[in-house]
């Protein structure tokens, strides 16, 4: 039993009045304390439902700064490993202070720290890349644009290009050679076109496609493009509104000439490339497709498990793939054909919207959203593809009355660094993008005013960025950020000895008719688009 300490007398030399009002000092002194308390409790267990993150006033056009230190917010974020559930109580502010991880467990490294930010009060921060040398943005609606920020600038773009001024763009870059690619549409949704460009282009496209086909309800993004780790190939998928049909085009990525290309009735909805460009993987609906990218001949097909808000990707030398949907599917080559490893699955989960596998094939993960509760729960998880083991997850929680969905998912080389970005929920109770290492632990976050739309990894998992929209993706309105942040960083996983053969592709002698890349037309006035929210995304069956 804890002892009553006895008062201390006061002291001889103190007048009776003056000690009475030396008592009412401290009294009133530890009612202020108390109250203090009391409306910290308060704040934490009421946290206000405006202000604090939305943009402020801007001078015209998109902006750069340096972060600064904002209100700082308490999150408590729950991680099941093998060992059980960790909760971890996470401060964190608009703006990254690395200086304030605590865990219940251990102290958490920094969660990173912000480089740079870019805010727009018009365009949207659709999509991001980022490569060795620049962090390319493809910024959509009223002032869409492709912006080349060095890594190392403050925000300030190298340069900027669009054809149209207003639209829908996508962006993707080679992670290992100087080279990229910028996709738009104009606000019409009638003209759709693929630029290449390089760090070193000023503005000016190394060469330009207009695709013939378009259609105004699947306009350009960055989902609908991809270039090959090593620099050499170019891939979009486009749709026809006339034939409803869809086309997958492959190009040489310094020259822009067609490669191949391949049409088919099923929707396509994503593409994405093996390190040299030979294998596309191109998601249609609910069926992933391996295509041999010298002459557009299906290598391997298999059905998904839904369709609508679903993207697959392979790793670099094409031995792993994975596909989403209600469930979450990882196939590896035999030496022979694409074998199904690691089948996973959860009670109204959907796993479409942010799968990802590493470039070495290692680590494949899902953040998988909770479509029965508005998507205000979720779970990333973390496999290892050797032992088809699962290595952890991370399940998060919210209230409000929107969607927290899951839109995105990018890794390093080596499967060390994964992230994930999601719309968040209405009080942002959880980061916008997550950052985890290969243990499911939290070790970077990107907290935005509003939505995150896009999220990229450099190789060495040393530099995370994000792309986001001013408000939640729910709500009206314009206006959009893309926000560089660095990290500490991780250490080498022990290889896992495997025999696993790539797969190699036996090109087949087939007669196509491929258009000519042409020069880029004169761009016409097209009006421009109304910003307005993101329809809610309901999983269908396969």
């Amino acid at each position: 039993m804890k002892k009553k300490s006895n008062p201390q007398p006061r002291p001889a030399c103190l007048p009776a009045r003056e000690g009475g009002f030396f008592n009412l000092r401290v009294s009133i002194g530890l009612l202020t304390v108390v109250a203090g308390l009391l409306f910290v409790l308060f704040a934490t267990a009421n946290p206000s439902k405006g202000g604090g993150r939305g943009f402020g006033a801007r001078s015209n056009g998109p902006t750069p700064s340096r972060p600064s230190s904002g209100q700082l917010t308490g999150r408590t974020f729950a991680r099941v490993t093998p060992n059980g559930v960790i909760t971890e109580n996470l401060l964190g502010s608009e703006r990254q202070d690395p200086t304030r991880a605590t865990s219940e467990r251990f102290v958490l490294g920094p969660l990173g720290n912000t480089l740079w930010q870019v805010d727009d009060l018009n365009a949207i921060a659709d999509g991001v890349a980022i490569d060795a040398n620049d962090v390319w943005g493809a910024w959509t609606l009223q002032g869409a644009r492709l912006s080349a920020y060095p890594i190392g600038g403050d925000g300030t773009p190298d340069f900027e290009f669009s054809s149209f001024g207003s639209g829908n763009s996508g962006v993707a870059s080679a992670k290992g050679a100087d080279r990229m690619a910028y996709m738009e549409s104009n606000a019409a949704g009638t003209d759709f076109r693929v630029h290449g460009f390089k760090s070193t282009s000023g503005g000016v496209p190394d060469w330009s496609f207009p695709f013939p086909v378009s259609d105004p309800n699947l306009p350009a993004s960055s989902k609908k493009v991809a270039v090959s780790y090593d620099g050499s190939t170019v891939a979009s998928v486009v749709s026809d509104s006339v034939t409803q049909n869809s086309t997958l085009y492959v190009f040489e990525a310094d020259t822009g000439a067609v490669r191949s290309s391949w049409t088919d009735p099923l929707r396509m909805d994503a593409v994405d490339l093996t390190d040299d460009g030979s294998i596309a993987l191109v998601t249609q609906d609910n069926l992933a497709v391996l295509v041999d990218t010298s002459n557009g001949n299906t290598l391997f097909s298999v059905a998904g498990s839904g369709a609508g808000n679903i993207f697959y990707r392979i790793s670099g030398d094409g031995s792993v793939f994975v596909t989403g949907g209600f469930n979450f599917d990882v196939y590896e080559y035999d030496g022979t054909t694409y074998q199904r490893v690691i089948h996973f699955t959860r009670p109204s989960s959907w796993f479409g919207g942010a799968a990802i596998v590493s470039r070495d094939g290692s680590t494949v993960g899902s953040f998988a959203g909770n479509y029965a509760n508005n998507w205000l729960t979720g779970e990333v998880f973390l496999f290892d593809v050797a032992s088809a083991q699962m290595i952890g997850s991370y399940p998060v929680s919210g209230t409000g009355q929107y969607q927290g969905t899951p839109v995105g998912a990018e890794s390093n080389d080596n499967g060390t660094v994964m992230a994930f970005a999601s719309w968040g929920t209405e009080f942002h109770d959880w980061p916008e993008v997550m950052v985890f290492n290969r243990n499911v632990d939290l070790i970077g976050a990107i907290n935005f005013p509003g939505s995150a739309f896009g999220v990229d990894v450099s190789t060495d998992g040393q530099y995370v960025v994000g792309g986001s929209k001013a408000v939640h993706a729910n709500q009206f309105g314009s206006g959009g950020r893309i926000e560089l942040i660095q990290l500490q960083p991780q250490p080498t996983p022990t290889p896992t000895p495997t025999t696993t053969p790539s797969p190699t592709v036996t090109p087949t002698a087939t007669a196509t008719t491929t258009p000519t890349a042409t020069p880029t037309t004169t761009p016409r006035a097209t009006p421009l688009p109304r910003p307005r929210p993101s329809p809610h995304p309901r999983p269908t069956p396969p």
